[in-house]
């Protein structure tokens, strides 16, 4: 039977920060993850906070003209998957001084969600995961991570 998952990477935050870090600052369950995800996607949405400005045109230059939003606290960039983007997840995923580029990042498959990262890549929501992606998924995740399984 698939399962429903969530999973948190344990965290830290800098002294006056609000920003989660995984502890060791250590991103590597990242591209694991996303590289598993990925084939089984067809579209992707990012979404950045609109005071991320550097980050926000570093994403409109890949063109995703299919859909971009913005309200007054969030910018979203939704398009189908194509090459280059997908190489921006998988590693192009940290900035100048280490942190996680993206609030969210949404991989769905026919307007299905199939893999959720929110809250800078710290948290994770997949839906209808075989025991081979909770095993693969365990791989990847770091010692002391919260798997919820349901």
């Amino acid at each position: 039977m698939n399962k429903n998952l969530v999973f948190h990477i344990p965290t830290y935050t800098k002294h006056n920060s609000a920003f989660p870090k995984p502890l060791n600052d250590n991103y590597g369950y990242w591209v694991p993850l996303i590289n598993f995800y990925l084939p089984k996607s067809d579209t992707i949405e990012i979404h950045c906070w609109n005071e991320e400005i550097e980050i926000i045109n570093e994403i409109k230059r890949f063109n995703i003209n299919k859909f971009e939003m913005q309200d007054e606290n969030i910018t979203i960039f939704k398009g189908m998957k194509f090459c280059i983007l997908s190489d921006y997840l998988l590693n192009k995923n940290l900035d100048e001084k280490g942190n996680f580029k993206w609030f969210t990042v949404n991989l769905n498959y026919k307007g299905e969600p199939v893999f959720h990262s929110g809250h800078w890549g710290t948290e994770f929501f997949v839906t209808n995961a075989k025991e081979k992606d909770i095993e693969i998924i365990k791989s990847a995740i770091p010692t002391g991570t919260n798997l919820y399984q349901f």
